[in-house]
This record gives C-alpha cells, structure tokens and sequence, in this order.
C-alpha cells in the first residue's frame, strides 16, 4: 500500500549498537530504518548520559565504516594503554599489577573512550544526512508477522512497515527476542556497578585503570582532560550503601579505595546503580529475525568486552547483508549464526571466570589471581597474547 514504508532491514532499538548497525548498513547502500522507543539524542540530552564506553581498534575500524567516527572522534579520548592492579589484600592497597601498553602490541592506542550520549548522537546525526538510513523516535514495534518472503510490522503511530529482515537490537529485556521464542540464560552475582564521571588532579596519560578489589573491580577509563569514567562493582549491599553517600562522604570513600591512582578524586557527576548480570540469548535468529548486542548478549562491564562484542555482531551482520540478495534468506541467517555463536560463548564464558575471581573472598582463589596477573605482567610473550585476545583480534 502506498502509506506502508518499504526497507530492507527494520532496526529495532537506537541505542549505541542500532544506530551503529544502522549507519553501517545505509555506508554499503542497504536501506535501514531504526526504531527507538525513547527520544532522539539532542544537544540538551545528551552530555547528561555519564555512562562511558571504550571502543577497541577492531570496533572504531566498524564506525569507520559508517562514516560517522568523525563526529565521533573529537570528543573521544585514545587508550594508550591499561593498568591491571590486584588490590585482594588485607588492606586493599595494590600488592600487584600488569601493564599493557599499546605500543608494544604495535598500535598508538588500543581504541577511544567516548562518552554513550555524545557518540549516539553523532550517530543520529550522522542517519540523518544519510539516503538509505532513517531513524524514527519515541515510537515502538506494536505487533508483526515474519512471513516467509518478509517482515510486515506496525509501529504504535499507526505506521506500517515492510522488510525482508528484522533486526533486535532492543537491549536486555529485547522485545523482538521474547515475542520471537528465543530463550534466554541469565544469571547474577549478587553485585551491582556504579557509574559516575570524576575529575582528578592528575592526569591520566591515555592510561586505564582496572582495580580488582574483593567485592568486584574499580575502573577507571581516561575522557578528555583530567576526566574519566568510573564504574565500580560491589556486593549489592555494599554498593547501595555507596549511592546512597553524599557526595563528600562518597569522594572519601572513593579516594580511599583507589589509593591516589591518578591523585585526589575531586569531583564525582551523578552516579548511576544497575545490577551486574549476564546473559546470553539461546538462539540469535528467527523467521527472517536476528538478534545483535545486549538482545542477543550482555555481562558485566570488564575489561571493555561488551559494546565491542556488539560491534562484531554489527560488521559480522552488515557484511553478509551487503552481499546478499535476500538480507532474510535462511542461508544468511545461519551464516550470522556460525560466525557469532563461538565468539559470544567464548566471551561470556571470559568475563563470568574473571568477574567470579575478582569478586571472590577467598583467600585461595585471591592469591592464584595475583600470581596470574603477576605473570602476565613479567612476561613480554603472554602479556601481548593477552592483549591481542582482548582486542578481540
């Protein structure tokens, strides 16, 4: 019918990962339409996101592809390298640490540290200038039927929408997942991570910090200036009682914590609480139907493996499109399927090991932990092994 919008790909969620999806899409020439419930990013929204995400070479390569990284760029800042320090003493004082730097795995930086609502709405920005992209806002998927041929949909503004492929990019509660009978996994750590942007009075280097502390690790990840993002884990306790501080009492307990890393903590913007679990979809494709990032994946925020495993769904799905005649045949979505599932298993399996040793009270388990990393950081051969495993690479 004449009012119904004809894509190739219906994009549902316009978070960092669809909007990404999306762009990347529109830059091999497949027509993509985004569908966000909440509002577009706009200039008065989005510095208010203090969430921060680090995006490793393999990732910015992707956003290169979508012609948006520079928009993206001037507000990121480059990763030179990361300190790992294990702080699973009596005393939470650091007994022990790794450096990996970027240079000697033959690279400036590791990837970008960018704050979430300024790179989504460089993205935004980025489809509306864009033929073959098209980002439509405050609206949700209502109800549709994947056909064999293609995808018919209405939206809650009584639009309707044609595609031959849908895409659940709708994050972890992901609608287009659970009306489609994918299963889910999911299982917690009794934790919750905090989030916040602090400034300190020393500056960072393009170095991130990653203090593994009992309880769950300390991060800090380096923005402009003397900037960074902080997340946090603790115990659920221990963590509602950290959000809960004023903010003297919270800038004390924190300085305490992270013994002077990059010197005093002298400001914290207001924190954020999620609780800290994982999941893992027991499928990534229905009837012409396919799940990417936190739809399909998510764990706890370690060692800047979740967005830039969302980032390999995002060029692994863009790929096979561009060449496919049919973007929902069968083949294709089997094809996505082979390639994602190891990768995903792998990493989700990672990040649990690591998250459960980190947070683990045992004396045991603490010490195997320090002596691991203290190996790593005395040997030049498994220290770049390591670090090329992280770059996902």
């Amino acid at each position: 019918m004449s009012d119904r919008i004809e894509t190739d790909i219906l994009v549902i969620g316009g978070g960092l990962a669809g909007l990404a999806l999306t762009a990347r899409l529109a830059a091999d020439g497949v027509d993509a339409l985004c569908v966000e419930a909440g509002p577009a990013p706009s200039d008065d929204t989005a510095p208010n996101d203090q969430r921060t995400t680090a995006i490793l070479m393999p990732g910015v390569e992707t956003l290169r592809r979508t012609g948006a990284w520079g928009a993206i760029a001037p507000d990121a800042q480059p990763l030179h390298g990361m300190r790992i320090l294990d702080c699973g003493g009596a005393d939470t004082a650091p007994r022990d640490e790794a450096m990996f730097d970027a240079a000697e795995a033959g690279n400036e930086a590791f990837g970008w540290n960018v704050q979430n609502g300024l790179a989504r709405l460089a993205l935004a920005r980025h489809i509306e200038g864009q033929d073959k992209a098209r980002l439509i806002a405050d609206t949700r998927i209502d109800h549709w039927i994947a056909r064999r041929d293609r995808v018919l949909a209405t939206l809650s503004d009584g639009q309707r929408v044609s595609a031959r492929l849908l895409v659940g990019a709708d994050g972890r509660g992901s609608v287009v997942r659970q009306k489609s009978g994918i299963g889910l996994r999911k299982w917690g750590y009794a934790q919750k991570a905090l989030a916040a942007r602090v400034e300190h009075d020393r500056p960072h280097a393009g170095i991130s910090i990653e203090m593994h502390h009992v309880g769950g690790p300390l991060t800090f990840a380096p923005l402009q200036g003397t900037s960074s993002g902080l997340v946090w884990m603790n115990a659920d306790a221990e963590a509602d009682r950290l959000a809960a501080l004023d903010d003297d009492a919270f800038l004390e307990e924190l300085n305490r914590r992270s013994h002077g890393v990059y010197g005093e903590v002298t400001a914290a913007a207001p924190r954020a609480l999620w609780p800290a679990t994982t999941q893992v979809a027991t499928g990534l494709t229905a009837t012409r139907t396919v799940l990417v990032a936190e739809a399909a994946h998510a764990f706890p925020p370690i060692g800047a493996q979740g967005f830039n495993l969302s980032l390999r769904d995002v060029e692994a799905l863009a790929n096979l499109c561009a060449s496919a005649d049919d973007p929902g045949a069968e083949r294709l979505l089997s094809d996505y399927a082979r390639q994602r599932t190891p990768d995903i298993l792998a990493r989700t399996a990672g990040v649990d090991l690591l998250n459960r040793s980190v947070r683990s009270e045992a004396r045991p388990v603490r010490d195997i932990r320090r002596a691991g990393l203290s190996l790593l950081g005395r040997t030049p051969p498994l220290r770049r092994l390591a670090m090329k495993i992280g770059m996902g690479t």
